[in-house]
């Protein structure tokens, strides 16, 4: 027999066995993925003390307490601020000299990781998103400025005072990324009765573009998808401008004043608090029609949504509460009471 067929003959038989256990194996199933339900907290501040409440969102009860030091007045602080992972950006007012301060809070120990002074100030700040590099604006509205902050290296890096606000102001303020990838910082100019968008590096002016006159855009907030939501105060509207170009897309009715938005995880729905009625409506945003107005209660200003998309707080202020509401029913279900009259809001997801 020739030996090369004497050497390949076991071989081959030995091949064959192993094919055949193989076979005859159980495949092994993969593992499933387990997903783990996103969890959070949220920080009440108190309307004119210094007492900061935190909330557990799972159970709705409040787990710590604490009163900011050298503390004055708050300014306009929601859940847009600008959280690092460790700490959020917050601002206080010191009227008796006309200063302003920005404080970087630990949420998990309630104390301070930086303290640093945007100048003076008459009126109020506003801080919103930062950018990818960690620039935080800090839009300054009495003096019409904007302050931009390393929030890495923890300083002041620039003052740009030469923005436009066309006889009005700097207000509520944010950085967003448009759908070409630029990030842009916002802010309507209330009195001004116009809506800005500059180069969030350079401060250059891209677009300024007029509301109605008389009807003050106040605050605003970035769509996911990036197109500005302006809450017109006067003109109890609200209007919906595209992020690149700023053109109006659609305008349509609020209830009386609306202050404040935000927006459920999956954009669907945009949640609209107001100052002159107890509600929040609540906008479907692929037509821009009202679903609903929850009574939620007084001056339901400041707003938050939790990261699975259940649940929606709001603040009453006279109340001393912070109300839950339902997404699947659009009802308040519960109330977290707080010491003191809430007047900001922040929620952070847990690690």
């Amino acid at each position: 027999m020739n030996l090369s067929r004497i050497i390949l003959l076991p071989l081959l038989v030995l091949s064959a066995l192993i094919w055949f256990a193989c076979s005859d194996a159980e495949e092994v199933p993969e593992a499933p993925i387990v997903e783990v339900a996103p969890t959070a907290k949220l920080l009440s501040l108190s309307n004119d003390s210094p007492h900061i409440t935190v909330i557990d969102a799972e159970t709705n009860t409040v787990v710590s307490t604490s009163d900011v030091t050298d503390f004055t007045k708050w300014a306009w602080n929601d859940d847009n601020n600008y959280f690092d992972g460790t700490s959020v950006w917050l601002g206080l007012k010191y009227p008796e000299t006309d200063d302003a301060v920005v404080i970087a809070l630990d949420v998990n120990t309630l104390q301070e990781t930086a303290r640093l002074s945007v100048g003076k100030e008459a009126k109020n700040i506003y801080i919103g998103k930062a950018t990818k590099a960690g620039i935080l604006h800090i839009g300054k509205q009495g003096s019409g400025e904007v302050v931009t902050i390393d929030t890495n290296a923890k300083t002041v890096l620039e003052t740009w005072d030469t923005v436009p606000v066309n006889g009005g102001v700097v207000c509520d303020a944010d950085v967003g990324t448009g759908p070409d990838g630029v990030e842009r910082f916002y802010y309507p100019t209330q009195t001004g009765d116009t809506v800005v968008s500059l180069d969030a590096i350079t401060g250059e002016t891209l677009h300024e573009v007029s509301t109605p006159e008389g009807s003050k855009p106040l605050m605003h907030t970035n769509a996911p998808n990036g197109d500005m939501w302006v809450q017109e105060v006067d003109s109890h509207t609200n209007s919906v401008f595209d992020a690149v170009s700023l053109e109006l897309i659609k305008r349509f009715p609020a209830a009386q004043k609306p202050v404040v938005g935000t927006f459920s995880p999956d954009g669907k729905y945009a949640y609209i608090g107001h100052s002159g009625d107890p509600v929040v409506q609540v906008i479907d945003t692929s037509t821009y029609q009202e679903i609903k107005q929850i009574t939620v209660g007084n001056t339901p200003s400041k707003i938050a949504v939790h990261p699975d998309g259940k649940r929606i707080y709001a603040i009453a202020s006279k109340e001393a509460s912070v109300a839950v509401i339902d997404t699947g029913t659009w009802a308040v279900t519960s109330r977290i009471d707080v010491v003191v009259n809430p007047g900001g809001l922040f929620l952070w997801e847990n690690n």
